[in-house]
């Protein structure tokens, strides 16, 4: 039965994308953000960058040799990689993402623990389909998608190091840890035959958990700090006993982690607070993956980003929507029934082993410290949920035109409307039908689209003008798509250029960034003012992650049937913008609809 990697010989290499159309690509897309004097430096920039042996070529050259050199992977695997290890910022808003998950399991009848001890068996049930090779392969329509990305979702972690983090990935699948109360434990999930326990046993350990109380060290703030600040402390923490260097080794060999939060959220965005961020206590952001179960037993889950994608994790959630309603809490065992009813209580019982460390006064007092600064850095980022009920996609697709296209310019309609002008707005694209294929960014801002804004401004200009500019914008959205889907877009390559100048650059006689990263039109078409992504909705109630400029928006959307739920959020001196931004979007569908619907 085993697949999930059947396919893996099959899948194409990435091409290295041709200079000359990357960078003439690089001058049309930053067009409409730039001013005619702007564009024109642009142009000239480029024609520099790339006259024959000048610096554009000579990367050009490195990096066709390096993904020549590599042929078991691909070229733009490790600039992704390094993008997400080396930012030193915290991972608390800036990186880690969360999804709000849908359940079949009735929060008002089953318990916390009731309801996170089925969570743990599904995803041990998923762990095993990966582990056995039995996770059927993904598929774009027809074609194979990479599943390389699974072996980096469980037992992973990201360490902190000075200027560049380091992904680790354990093959422990034995246990998780859970955190509760600023304590952390270690659960055995697995027995010693290798079988997951009982849900009941899980569940009479997390109730042992639940019960216990009294603060803990709140050893997990210390993941919230800027990574260099938190690698410092990390190797003090270390150093101080063995028991500590045991205790870290214990968390970051762990499954994933569980947090059994003491809050209780109900309204939506405090939900999506909650799981972006929370409040300092009980989370590890360095794992992969946190799945969080609240008081109320809402579910979610905070995902490190460096080895996984949005794509993987729809996947992961896809398969617990479908199943955790199977979890039978009458049953001995699970993973594949192997328990015998000889077996003895004791036996099938994991004991909930608290981890807890050793702490000088200096290491206490951090702790302190980034618990008040976790508070202040929370505070600076606003979230806002729009749930626009009057239509989804359904009505769209009736228009004639992509329902993602029509969001998307829906939201340059509404930044228009807010600032007078379009910055530029980024929606991730998956790459996955390559060989370590992740991401390349389609900036959504095209010459097309600003003209259907001007036209829908323009009080002379006739509907069907109008309409026919709203087609067209669809259409050029839709080509940019591909172009990102097939490998030819514009930032990846570009920054896998900039990666092999800062790598390999004094190698190959270059000693100074090229001016294309520095000109305008490059730093314009880069800074997202607007950063988006979608994804399927399938068992998911909500998306979300911060903004990646400071003077932008983070926007996840689902595009439902006959809705569509956008997770906003900004930093809180752009508070009013960020409401404003929220109006003019559920105004500017509804004028899009009313347009589409007058033909």
């Amino acid at each position: 039965m085993g697949n999930t990697f059947s396919c893996q010989k099959e899948l194409p290499l990435m091409p290295v994308p041709s200079l000359n159309n990357t960078c003439y690509k690089l001058i049309d897309w930053a067009e409409p953000l730039l001013s005619e004097e702007e564009q024109a430096k642009t142009r000239k920039v480029v024609e520099q960058f790339l006259q024959p042996g000048g610096t554009g070529e000579l990367l050009q050259n490195a990096l066709i040799e390096w993904a020549n050199q590599h042929t078991h992977t691909n070229w733009s695997a490790p600039v992704w990689r390094t993008l997400y290890l080396g930012s030193r910022d915290s991972l608390v808003i800036n990186s880690n993402v969360f999804y709000y998950l849908k359940s079949k399991l009735d929060e008002k009848a089953c318990s916390q623990a009731n309801i996170a001890a089925a969570l743990v068996v599904t995803i041990y049930n998923f762990i095993y389909l990966i582990d056995k090779n039995e996770l059927s392969v993904d598929r774009q329509k027809t074609m194979p998608l990479c599943m390389n990305q699974y072996n980096y979702l469980f037992s992973s972690t990201r360490i902190p190091q000075q200027g560049m983090d380091e992904l680790n990935v354990s093959s422990s699948r034995k246990h998780i840890v859970v955190m509760h109360q600023q304590r952390i434990y270690k659960i055995d999930i697995l027995d010693e035959g290798g079988n997951i326990r009982s849900p009941s046993a899980i569940e009479s350990a997390l109730d042992c958990i639940l019960s216990i109380s009294g603060k803990g060290q709140n050893i997990g703030v210390l993941t919230t700090m800027p990574r260099d600040n938190w690698a410092e402390t990390r190797a003090d923490l270390l150093q101080v006993s063995a028991n500590n260097r045991e205790a870290i080794t214990a968390i970051e060999d762990a499954a994933f982690t569980l947090c059994l939060d003491e809050n209780a959220p109900e309204e939506i965005t405090e939900v999506s607070k909650q799981l972006l961020h929370g409040d300092g206590k009980d989370r590890f952001f360095d794992k992969s993956l946190q799945f969080v179960v609240f008081k109320n037993g809402k579910t979610g889950v905070n995902f490190e980003h460096t080895g996984v994608d949005g794509s993987v994790m729809l996947r992961l959630i896809g398969y617990l929507y479908d199943t955790i309603d199977k979890v039978s809490f009458s049953k001995k065992g699970s993973w594949g029934e192997k328990n015998s009813s000889a077996t003895t209580k004791r036996a099938l019982a994991p004991q909930a082993e608290e981890i807890e460390f050793d702490l000088d006064s200096a290491l206490a007092q951090t702790i302190r410290a980034a618990a008040d600064a976790f508070c202040q850095h929370t505070a600076k980022t606003q979230t806002r949920v729009l749930n626009f009920t009057l239509f989804g996609k359904n009505q769209i697709k009736q228009f004639g035109v992509s329902p993602d296209a029509f969001v998307q310019l829906a939201l340059q309609l509404a930044e228009y409307k807010l600032y007078g002008k379009c910055y530029s707005a980024y929606e991730a694209v998956m790459t996955r039908t390559f060989l370590d294929g992740r991401l390349d960014v389609l900036y959504t801002v095209s010459p097309e689209s600003m003209a259907f804004i001007h036209n829908m401004h323009d009080t002379d200009c006739s509907n069907q003008a109008k309409i026919d500019s709203l087609i067209e914008a669809t259409r050029v959205h839709i080509e940019r798509a591909n172009e990102c889907r097939f490998g030819h877009g514009v930032y990846t390559h570009l920054l896998a250029l900039k990666y092999h100048c800062q790598t390999a650059g004094r190698d190959i006689g270059i000693d100074t960034l090229p001016e294309l990263f520095t000109d305008k039109g490059y730093r314009a078409l880069t800074h997202s003012v607007v950063c988006t992504s979608t994804t399927s909705e399938y068992g998911v109630e909500l998306a979300g992650y911060g903004p990646i400029v400071d003077d932008g928006y983070g926007i996840r959307y689902f595009k439902r049937d006959d809705s569509i739920c956008f997770n906003m959020t900004s930093r809180t001196d752009m508070q009013d913008k960020l409401e404003q931004m929220q109006s003019y979007i559920g105004q500017s569908l509804l004028e899009m609809a009313d347009l589409m619907r007058s033909r």
